[in-house]
């Protein structure tokens, strides 16, 4: 059985041209996209010309020139892909957007430290590196070395549009006694043959077919490690 990850998180980021000072709480509630909020002094504002940031209740926004960024930490990981529709299909249809990212994380726990080292060794082994590698071994876990960050990446052409998986993994700072690992699967769409004058329509039709599957294989993959590391 699988343990449930202890931290978890979702985002969507949209490439193209923005315009940060459009986004505001005020222009989220006007259009019904965001319940309205009965406290503003409780949102940690940011605006300027180039960048926009806040939070409303369990989502945050961050807004550059070049990049949107709708964030949560608590499912259902679909409502931002809702939110995101809303904003450009059904108001800011005419922004240029050429590519996304779907993007999913996890904090979760093995059973010691032990655990989590060898599952560093299974994915990064330390043979190869002769005597560096052999010098990592060692009783003191303050002192143990081996896998600090590695990145796997797939990338193959999906309709004419370029799309990489990126799968992340590091030790967890988050969860406390080094037993943590830290997953971060981003899953980026470069939009390709796009038509002078181009809209939202194609990424955001994209969005939409490739959401789920996102989901759906970014789940088996955590799933995948995290049976290695609790069988360790």
């Amino acid at each position: 059985m699988v343990n449930q990850p202890e931290l978890s998180g979702c985002s969507i980021v949209l490439l193209g041209k923005f315009n940060p000072a459009i986004f505001h709480p005020v222009w989220l509630e006007a259009r019904g996209i965001e319940e309205p909020v009965v406290d503003y002094s409780d949102i940690d504002l940011l605006t300027h010309r180039d960048l926009t940031s806040f939070s409303i209740d369990i989502r945050s926004y961050m807004v550059q020139a070049s990049r949107f960024q709708i964030q949560t930490h608590t499912a259902p990981w679909v409502s931002i892909l809702d939110i995101t529709t809303k904003i450009f299909v059904e108001h800011l249809y005419n922004t240029p957007i050429t590519g996304f990212g779907i993007n999913r994380t996890v904090h979760f726990s093995l059973p010691s430290v032990s655990s989590r080292n060898q599952l560093g060794r299974m994915l990064a082994p330390i043979e190869p590196w002769d005597d560096y590698g052999e010098s990592m071994n060692t009783k003191d876990v303050d002192l143990t070395g081996g896998l600090q960050s590695l990145t796997m990446k797939r990338k193959f052409m999906l309709d004419r549009n370029s799309l990489e998986t990126n799968v992340t993994i590091e030790p967890s700072a988050q969860i406390p006694h080094d037993t943590g690992v830290y997953m971060h699967i981003n899953c980026h769409h470069s939009l390709v043959d796009l038509p002078d004058g181009h809209g939202s329509d194609q990424a955001m039709t994209l969005l939409g077919e490739r959401f789920e599957p996102a989901m759906e294989e970014s789940r088996a993959i955590f799933e995948t490690i995290m049976k290695r590391g609790v069988k360790l």
